[in-house]
């Protein structure tokens, strides 16, 4: 009698099975095989939170995962900023309520005053004067105005951010403005913790690690696009939430036209940047 013999293998989702017969009067049986290869990864992943256009805050409205090589979003929509320090959206914030800072100068008998006294940079009605005495020089002029604006990023992997300016009205208004991105590593704003589990998305390890331009940049040179920040490690450092493994990006946007007073009347001075985040 031909003995037989049975061989079976098994390695990684592979099984294959072979039969043999013995003997100068066998006939050899067909072979056949069955390969499987099931493989799962965790890919590069950005989240990002915000407001919406519907000013709903705190909201993640991009999620980005690595795709082949590319960066595809698996949230439909945008994120928008929020005022640096607070979960308010911006726009919600600063829709038509306030106003560059006003100098009231060369007061008679006293020093010159001006809205900057709760630090925000702007004239609104939280600002306030005390009364001031005439001479035949007082007057009021513009000075300095910023708006700060954030908006939060977790990763496990390193991301890129790119920037692309355009005007809202006039074009010119887009070299009256200019912005300096910087990165809080951790804070709480409005009672929500972020950064606990985070580190910088640099491994320089400051606020302005992988940020392409630290100065001032005018918003009318970045019309064409432009790289802002380039990271070279994910924002999550330990395990935690969402929040917790979250950086903050904070852009100011300085606005200095001089001198101007109450003869020029009332004007805007507006733009939009969209940030574009991806992995490289």
């Amino acid at each position: 009698m031909p003995s037989l013999n049975i061989f079976q293998k098994a390695a990684w989702g592979r099984i294959a099975a072979a039969t043999a017969s013995l003997g100068l009067c066998a006939t050899l049986p067909s072979l056949g095989s069955v390969i499987d290869r099931p493989i799962l990864k965790v890919d590069g992943v950005v989240i990002v939170w915000g407001a919406d256009n519907t000013s709903t805050t705190p909201i993640a409205s991009e999620f980005i995962i690595e795709d082949g090589g590319a960066s595809t979003d698996l949230i439909a929509g945008d994120v928008f900023t929020v005022l640096t320090g607070t979960l308010d959206a911006l726009d919600e914030t600063y829709a038509n309520d306030a106003g560059a800072t006003l100098r009231i100068r060369r007061i008679a008998n006293g020093p010159n005053q001006d809205t900057r006294a709760n630090g925000d940079r702007v004239t609104d009605a939280s600002d306030s004067f005390t009364a001031f005495e005439l001479d035949a020089t007082t007057d009021v002029r513009t000075i300095r105005s910023e708006i700060e604006s954030s908006f939060y990023v977790a990763s496990n992997k390193a991301f890129s951010i790119d920037a692309v300016s355009s005007a809202v009205g006039d074009p010119a208004d887009l070299n009256l403005i200019r912005l300096r991105m910087r990165i809080t590593r951790s804070g709480s704003d409005a009672g929500l913790a972020f950064g606990g589990s985070a580190q910088y998305p640099h491994s320089t390890n400051t606020n302005r690690a992988g940020v392409q331009h630290n100065n001032y940049r005018r918003l009318s040179l970045m019309t064409g696009g432009y790289n802002i920040f380039n990271g070279n490690r994910r924002t999550a450092l330990s395990a935690g939430n969402i929040a917790d493994q979250s950086v903050r990006f904070d852009q100011t946007y300085r606005w200095n036209t001089g001198n101007i007073d109450l003869a020029d009347g009332v004007f805007d001075v507006e733009a939009e940047v969209e940030y574009t985040i991806y992995i490289p």
